[in-house]
């Protein structure tokens, strides 16, 4: 295996606890219902933690892959985000087919406009409904984007003679 798919496979690995600590967080939470508002307070940042560090933990992943694999790391300038998922969406050309399928990237882009909306926002105006919706698509989600991103780490065999990565 590349080095850079075994780093790739420690990150995944890493993000998979975080899943599996988020899907036990909302198991919790419904359980909970109706405690009081600052328990609904701490649950809500919980979870809403826990899908930010998730989606962010799948941005490295994608940015390892855009700088490894395609040589082209991505300009953190505005919109940087969406740019670097719609790049994981689509081939880069003489290089590699896509990384992520349309539903894979459909999902991802929920998380990611979430988790803009966290990072911006206090935590009493976040919708717990939402928080929890959110939390709940967070584990198909990553699951999705590992195997997806797994599978494509099966079409590469190494770097050619000229450095260039080849499937």
């Amino acid at each position: 295996m590349l080095g850079i798919f075994v780093d790739i496979n420690n990150e995944l690995a890493d993000i998979a606890k975080e899943a599996k600590m988020l899907a036990d967080s909302v198991r919790i939470y419904e359980e909970a219902a109706n405690v009081g508002p600052v328990w609904t307070w701490l649950a809500v940042q919980g979870l809403a933690s826990g899908v930010e560090k998730i989606y962010t933990g799948c941005e490295r992943v994608m940015a390892m892959i855009a700088s490894d694999i395609d040589g082209a790391r991505i300009d953190h300038s505005e919109g940087w985000h969406v740019s670097l998922l719609k790049r994981m969406a689509h081939p880069f050309p003489s290089v590699r087919d896509t990384v992520i399928s349309d539903e894979c990237f459909n999902a991802l882009e929920r998380l990611r406009s979430f988790r803009h909306r966290e990072r911006n926002s206090y935590g009493l105006t976040l919708d717990p409904g939402i928080v929890l919706e959110r939390a709940v698509e967070t584990g198909s989600a990553f699951e999705k984007f590992r195997s997806e991103v797994n599978e494509f780490a099966q079409k590469f065999s190494g770097p050619d003679n000229n450095g260039s990565w080849k499937p």
